[in-house]
């Protein structure tokens, strides 16, 4: 989810655009969507990669959510028009019972991250080394786990927060990201928190998890209120200014969720052919001609 990334665009003429600006489309322009609308709405989950991919279009209208999960129901209600997230909470919210017959995943990559946990750079436990050492050791093993995961196929397993600990870790996270992290009761569940369960089992730590929101995590890391911050979060060179990061454990990228009749996307084949369409969008929405009218 999470790497701030720049993007360079150009920006294309609209009038007397015709589908010859789209590499994977093979009708005119007026077939998308959303192309006529006077303003299109994406969402994005605060502070992560979604949002710097999308305020790379500036005459996009950017909308910020605490999670993916708020974006698309309100793309359903008619109040956005897409939302862009990782791929694996992406996956996860279309597959939910009340979302699997309203939206759809457009499971084309937009971006290359990588998922690392941060560490406090003033680490007086060895946590970087033995964190690194135990992903290492059960690689196989965690990448196992992490597509069960994925596929919705995993072990219910609830993680808990140690109430009296002895020697603590101290594991900041935003729980509300599945299937990487989430609330479960009075508990939490997710694949990081239950590496991080499985790691401080094998080193003798007693867990304790702060829930906090995302975009502060960095800097509970970074002033030592918390040991790790294990959030999906993706390796930056300004996050690595403030924190250690481990080795990474997942290769994510982003996509975009719509409405499942959204026929927009549908010629689609590559990253390129989708960001001619956005850059297209980006363009008209803010601009009273529309190619063949004036």
């Amino acid at each position: 989810m999470k790497k701030k990334v720049l993007i360079a665009l150009l920006v294309i003429a609209i009038v007397g655009v015709s589908c010859m600006a789209f590499a994977g489309c093979d009708g005119n322009v007026e077939e998308f969507d959303n192309l006529n609308k006077s303003e299109i709405k994406v969402g994005y989950q605060t502070g992560t990669t979604g949002q710097s991919y999308t305020e790379g279009y500036d005459n996009l209208t950017p909308m910020d959510y605490t999670n993916a999960m708020l974006a698309v129901q309100d793309m359903v209600n008619g109040r956005i028009d897409y939302v862009i997230t990782d791929i694996a909470p992406a996956k996860s919210i279309a597959s939910t019972r009340s979302m699997k017959k309203k939206v759809k995943v457009i499971d084309i990559k937009l971006t290359e991250e990588e998922y690392c946990f941060a560490i406090n750079p003033n680490d007086t436990k060895g946590i970087k080394e033995k964190l690194n050492k135990f992903l290492s050791d059960n690689r196989n093993k965690l990448k196992e786990l992490q597509n069960k995961y994925i596929q919705g196929t995993n072990e219910k397993k609830v993680i808990y927060s140690a109430k009296n600990p002895t020697n603590p870790l101290k594991v900041a996270t935003s729980a509300d990201f599945p299937p990487f992290e989430s609330i479960s009761g009075d508990g939490y569940e997710g694949f990081d928190l239950e590496v991080m369960a499985m790691f401080c089992e094998e080193y003798g730590f007693d867990l304790v998890i702060n829930n906090i929101e995302f975009e502060t995590i960095v800097l509970e890391v970074n002033q030592g209120k918390s040991d790790i911050g294990a959030a999906a979060m993706t390796w930056s060179e300004d996050r690595a200014k403030s924190v250690v990061f481990s080795e990474s454990y997942y290769d994510a990228t982003q996509v975009i969720i719509c409405l499942k009749g959204d026929t927009t996307f549908n010629n689609c084949k590559t990253k390129e052919d989708v960001e001619k369409i956005l850059k297209i969008l980006a363009t008209d929405s803010k601009n009273e001609t529309v190619s063949g009218q004036e």
